[in-house]
């Protein structure tokens, strides 16, 4: 019983640090529902969030999630959700089209 419960205690204890370390390199996150784009966590350029907008528009997006990490220096896309091949290659393409430093140094919220 001892060792289940220090598991469980070193599990509860560790959850937030994994979190942290995961969310370390991530630029932005956004949600997207029936068309609109929502920013979740980070900073996203104006420009650069009303040019994800239009992407995800026509055709409308119904659900979809986007996160942008830092890989390598150059922001990386990870999409997840109800978007087509084309979709997902032109967000892709307008993400890669900024910089890390960019982004980063964006208005906060939106």
């Amino acid at each position: 019983m001892m060792p289940l419960l220090l598991a469980l205690v070193a599990l509860v204890v560790s959850a937030p640090l994994v979190l942290a370390l995961v969310r370390a390199n991530e630029l932005f996150f956004v949600r997207i529902r029936d068309g609109n784009v929502r920013l979740v966590r980070g900073r996203v350029p104006p420009r650069l969030f009303d040019d994800v907008a239009d992407v995800v528009r026509k055709p409308a997006v119904l659900r979809a999630e986007l996160r942008a990490v830092n890989e390598g220096g150059r922001p990386r896309l990870y999409a997840e959700g109800e978007l087509s091949a084309e979709h997902k290659q032109r967000l892709r393409n307008v993400i890669g089209a900024w910089s890390v430093q960019q982004i980063r140094n964006a208005p906060r919220g939106r």
